[in-house]
């Protein structure tokens, strides 16, 4: 008579705890499905938010592996950094490398002019890089934005859309 007993409170509890878990489901399902659309609209507006402040993300999406073309400067050069009021001048040494979409209509202008002009970029880099501190360029968000501030710069000096992104080849600082 026990041993029943006991079966009967145990299968009693377990219809509890299913009866439990079909509410939860039903309480926290759709709470859970307000959460993911806002989570969703938040990243959406984000992205927007990139897209419009120069990032080209979705430009470097854009060209596939085999038609990226590089173009890596002779040499590295050593810029100036930002005062930080420490008394001690410090200095980046920067070699660049620019990613080219090689299907682009203007690639081969482009590749030759940029043969012709190493100054130009040296002189859009140096422009970017000097505005930041020492501790500042040293971080790899602001780094980050330094490649991006570099590759609209090009873009710009350039005028085309063939240049889709900057790598350091070299980047030490002092």
């Amino acid at each position: 008579m026990r041993k029943n007993l006991i079966s009967v409170i145990i299968l009693a509890l377990c219809i509890v705890n299913l009866i439990l878990n079909a509410l939860m489901v039903f309480v926290f399902v759709p709470s859970a499905k307000k959460t993911d659309n806002l989570v969703t609209e938040i990243a959406s507006i984000l992205n927007l938010e990139l897209q419009k402040d120069g990032t080209e993300d979705t430009q470097r999406a854009d060209v596939d592996i085999k038609n990226a073309q590089n173009y890596t400067l002779s040499e590295a050069t050593t810029i100036n950094l930002k005062n930080d009021g420490s008394g001690t001048n410090h200095y980046a040494m920067i070699g660049i490398s620019i990613s080219m979409n090689g299907k682009a209509k203007d690639y081969k202008d482009v590749s030759t002019k940029l043969a012709e002009t190493e100054s130009w970029v040296y002189d859009v880099t140096r422009s970017v890089v000097q505005e930041y501190t020492y501790a500042e360029i040293n971080d790899a968000e602001i780094q980050k934005l330094v490649k991006q501030e570099i590759t609209k710069g090009l873009q710009d000096k350039y005028q085309t859309d063939c240049i889709y992104d900057v790598n350091f080849s070299q980047f030490n600082t002092q």
